[in-house]
């Protein structure tokens, strides 16, 4: 008898090579449990070669570990034959896979004809092997390998059948090992124990083996075993990846399903492709009446145009959007929903699916309603209740200048006196009384403007003598700083005066005795700014915020009263948004305040169009600058202070 020897690389490839292939297989065999009738059968196919790739890789690596003395061939017909068996062996252990229970005897019978399969294998590339010697087998030997094949195969397919089972328990990692474990020593044991069995005669002189053979040397063995190992791994990787993909998207369409909103997606051409299960639920549409432009259908016919081509737009530009619209329900009531959707972009960043969702926001909708006509009724209510308490106040308004006047007799020192404050304090009620009327009016959108081109200096002028009795009786230093002669302005013109006014007012009310405040005006871009400017206290950053909220003021003092009631700007900036500009504040604490009006720029007026009355209050200023020196420096700017 020949001495043999084994290569101990190869076989602990080989023995890799079928540990590996084991565990693909147990991997392989969860998918096919957790795959639908259309993909099992893939799954099978895909499981049954990769394991028998395993098996057969570990025999033929293991054959070719042996070392004899002479040269060894393997037929490739004989070859074939083996791999046939493997898979063979390994589609039986797929059938017991498939099966949603699996009881003892059909596990015992699997377990035979597997380690028959097995076994078949090996004596099959046995039976392959061309050399100068025979081979001669030893019967007991034979039957304990067989033995071994079938007991791991059945070990290793209840230990399979058990995780199948539990699915993702804890410790299922632990029980695929030692499934793959087994089965690797079904087929390991089974080899090297056949190979114990078998034993080598010398050989006789004659011819070399003929044929289509392959050369049983060290290199063939170690790429069989790499190949194996890499196509293994790569089996292995698709297999975790699909897993995880299944996993993912199983997840995604729970949640969808879940999701009390609609959720669609949609073609690059905005043609709608899934729904998710509450859109058919609330609209009670199918499908097919879904699918493409047919969800149109189920918004309410005032919305309906304005939605699509919002939605229309969109996808033109390739954008976002957002609409609200009423969405028919299945009872055909319309409830209102805001939808937004979003494009989804490939790899070259071109647009290949929208995304979107739909809320529903009936409440929300309800509780606007609700809100906007307490406030129309807030605002009516406290516009009547301005008007009532205007009559009275103008009454005694009357009746205390009439005796003032002595119509009823002539007044002594303290009835003067007396009447002064009464008169004092009706013209202060009757101020506030004053701006909250306006405010109901302009928040209840009862305001009326009359729009056209207003010339900014005549209009600032004009605001002069208004403003001059409380700046004199102040002590403050007044100064106004005009632009443009020709600049008009978008707005109307009591409206704006009224802005002036308001912003001039608060300005003498918080400016200390011997301050200044100065009007001048400026052209940016399409927009004309109206400043005025203080040297006041200034204005804490943390009430720049809410310094145009209703009924807020900047300061509030006990011991420094300061009249109106915190309408002023509020009223301001409505009235200059109405006109499509906007009123702004910068200031600092300590030096002052700059309140900007802005509003948009009128064309420019020809000379010829300037009424006489801007035309004769200009020669008249230009005259009487001409007689002072002090005004000559700047035609633009007037000054006065309290003497």
């Amino acid at each position: 008898m020949m001495d043999k020897s084994y290569n101990l690389v190869l076989v602990v490839l080989s023995v890799v090579v079928a540990t590996l292939g084991g565990y693909v297989a147990v991997e392989i065999a969860q998918r096919v449990r957790a795959s639908g009738i259309r993909h099992r059968i893939l799954w099978t196919c895909l499981g049954a070669l990769a394991m028998g790739l395993g098996i057969w890789s570990m025999h033929f690596v293991g054959m070719l570990a042996l070392t004899l003395p002479i040269p060894v061939w393997y037929d490739t017909l004989f070859t074939f034959g083996s791999v046939v068996a493997a898979v063979a062996g390994s589609a039986i252990a797929f059938f017991i896979f498939n099966r949603t229970t699996v009881g003892g005897w059909l596990l015992s019978f699997a377990s035979v004809a597997m380690g028959a399969a097995i076994a078949g294998m090996h004596y099959i590339g046995m039976a392959g092997m061309r050399m100068g010697g025979n081979v001669i087998y030893d019967p007991v030997i034979v039957g304990i390998s067989i033995g071994l094949a079938v007991g791991f195969s059945f070990v290793g397919l209840a230990l399979t059948r058990d995780l199948l089972n539990t699915g993702a328990a804890r410790g299922s990692l632990l029980k695929k090992m030692g499934a793959a474990l087994v089965f690797s020593l079904a087929v390991a044991g089974m080899h090297y124990t056949g190979m114990a069995a078998a034993h080598l005669a010398p050989p006789a002189a004659g011819p070399r083996p003929t044929g289509y053979l392959l050369p049983g040397t060290y290199q063939v063995g170690l790429w069989v075993a790499i190949g194996s190992i890499i196509l293994l791994a790569i089996v292995l990787a698709v297999t975790r990846f699909v897993r995880w993909t299944s996993a993912t998207k199983s997840r995604f369409e729970n949640l969808l399903d879940l999701s009390p909103q609609v959720v669609w997606f949609g073609q690059p051409d905005g043609q709608i492709s899934y729904c998710n299960p509450y859109w058919y639920q609330y609209t009670g549409l199918s499908e097919r009446e879904t699918v493409g432009y047919g969800w149109a259908n189920a918004i309410h016919p005032d919305e309906r145009d304005r939605v699509v081509e919002t939605v229309q737009t969109a996808l033109q530009q390739g954008k976002d959007y957002e609409v609200e619209f009423r969405l028919r329900k299945n009872d055909g009531s319309h409830c209102w929903f805001l939808a937004r959707g979003r494009t989804g972009h490939d790899a070259t960043g071109e647009v290949d699916a929208w995304l979107g969702i739909a809320v529903d926001i009936e409440e929300r909708k309800r509780a606007e309603e609700e809100a906007w006509a307490a406030s129309q009724a807030k605002s009516e209510f406290l516009a009547s209740m301005s008007h009532e308490l205007r009559t009275p106040l103008n009454a005694i308004g009357g009746y205390a200048e009439l005796l003032a006047l002595g119509i009823r007799g002539s007044l002594n020192a303290d009835q003067a006196q007396d009447i002064a404050r009464i008169r004092r304090s009706q013209q202060h009620l009757l101020t506030l009384i004053n701006d909250v009327l306006n405010f109901a009016k302009v928040d209840a959108g009862q305001t009326e403007y009359r729009i056209t081109a207003v010339p900014v200096d005549e209009a600032l002028r004009d605001t002069e003598s208004m403003i001059a009795p409380q700046v004199l009786a102040k002590g403050l230093h007044y100064s106004f700083k005009g632009g443009d002669k020709s600049a008009s302005v978008l707005a109307d013109p009591e409206k704006l005066q009224q802005i002036v006014l308001n912003l001039l007012g608060n300005a003498v009310k918080f400016t200390e005795s011997g301050g200044s405040i100065t009007l001048s005006t400026a052209s940016v871009g399409n927009c004309i700014q109206i400043r005025v400017a203080d040297t006041g206290p200034g204005i804490s950053a943390e009430k720049l915020d809410r310094i145009f909220d209703p009924f807020v003021q900047a300061e509030r003092r006990l011991n420094q009263p300061v009249q109106g009631v915190g309408l002023g700007l509020a009223i301001s900036q409505d009235l200059a948004q109405a006109m499509g500009g906007k009123v702004t504040v910068e200031s600092e604490v300590g030096k002052g305040s700059t309140f900007t009006l802005e509003l948009p720029r009128a064309p420019r007026m020809d000379p010829t169009d300037v009424p006489t009355k801007v035309l004769a209050d200009s020669a008249l200023h230009e005259g009487s600058h001409s007689e002072s020196p002090e005004e000559t420096s700047n035609e633009n700017e007037r000054e006065y202070h309290d003497a």
